[in-house]
């Protein structure tokens, strides 16, 4: 792809990156958006401050209940794995 006039960069998409070729630029590498979290303080936005602060009792909640959801999913992984290595016992007798 070549030039393509005044204002373009040699790579196709417009915005603050369009300079650099698609597999440099932090949407490529990230995933989709990433371009935002990187680049808004220099835009003097801050995509995370829409994201209301919480009360600490409101944290504690959410906190204990991820680490309850957590707790679960270790505890079922730790018995898939009991059952594969007890599986992989029978296939050696």
């Amino acid at each position: 792809m070549g030039w393509r006039g005044r204002g373009a960069g040699p790579w196709p998409g417009r915005g603050p990156l369009s300079h650099l070729p698609p597999w440099q630029r932090p949407g490529w590498l990230y995933g989709r958006g990433a371009c935002w979290w990187f680049l808004a303080p220099y835009f003097g936005c801050r995509p995370y401050a829409a994201v209301p602060s919480l009360k600490p009792e409101d944290e504690r909640k959410i906190l204990t209940e991820q680490r309850i959801f957590i707790e679960e999913q270790v505890k079922t992984l730790q018995e898939a794995l009991k059952r594969i290595e007890d599986r992989l016992e029978e296939l050696k007798e």
